[in-house]
């Protein structure tokens, strides 16, 4: 067995790229830019909190269905995988990282119970797995390989049952897992974020609260900021049917 082990160690460490312990990781959820595109390179605002609006529009009732939205989160993540690559032996990249699977666990911020998402014939599935697709070139050396993964934290359907935290925060785990083109698997560092939760705080009705006195909703809306109707991160959702 210790012989085994020995000549396993040994194969390891000659065909697998990644070292033990994470060698890829997520740190910010990063704020768009007036175009709406995510950008992780150089230097990134990010918000430090999530704010997300589970209502529908404005007041409860209110809406039409327009502002019903899930939340999504935009993470650099972050690849410290060198190349290893042999222009000469005819060996290609084999510590391209790519990204295939993210698990998010959604808990109560205070006391860190995970929550169950079950209200009359309604039952979902808690951590529950999703599935992307994004690829991170090795390290240069100097900086991490970066690229931006779109998380869609809290679906539509797990927003309807959250209303009981209105006023408070739950806090997303989001675990990621991938593979090199090497075919060695990377471990990632867990990613925790905590998100505020809110019943109408960023979202109106263009009828009812703008269109008054000859207010428009051009008048309204802040320059320099991602028009995406979010209603979320301190975008702002304007339902135009109410």
């Amino acid at each position: 067995m210790v012989r085994n082990v020995a000549i396993l160690t040994i194969l390891l460490a000659v065909s697998a790229c990644a070292p033990e312990g994470p060698s890829a990781y997520a740190d910010f959820n990063l704020v768009p830019s007036q175009d709406c595109v995510y950008d992780p390179s150089g230097a990134v605002e990010f918000y430090g909190v999530g704010h997300f609006d589970i209502s529908d529009s404005g007041q409860p009732g209110r809406g039409t269905g327009f502002c019903e939205h899930s939340y999504f989160m935009h993470l650099r993540v972050n690849s410290g995988l060198r190349s290893a690559k042999d222009e000469k032996a005819g060996r290609a990249e084999p510590n391209v990282l790519q990204v295939t699977q993210v698990e998010v666990k959604l808990m109560d911020s205070a006391t860190g119970a995970v929550i169950e998402f079950k209200r009359g014939g309604v039952s979902l599935e808690n951590p529950f797995l999703l599935t992307t697709t994004i690829t991170l070139e090795p390290s240069d050396g100097t900086e991490p390989g970066r690229n931006v993964a779109t998380i869609e934290a809290i679906p539509m359907a797990y927003a309807r049952l959250l209303d009981n935290f209105a006023g408070g925060q739950v806090l997303a785990e989001i675990q990621m897992y991938g593979t090199t083109l090497g075919d060695v698997d990377v471990d990632f560092k867990p990613f925790r974020y905590p998100i505020q939760i809110c019943n109408g705080c960023l979202s109106l009705c263009v009828n009812d609260d703008i269109n008054m006195n000859g207010t428009t909703l051009d008048d309204v809306k802040p320059n320099g900021v991602c028009d995406d109707n979010a209603g979320a991160d301190g975008r702002i959702c304007y339902d135009p049917g109410c």
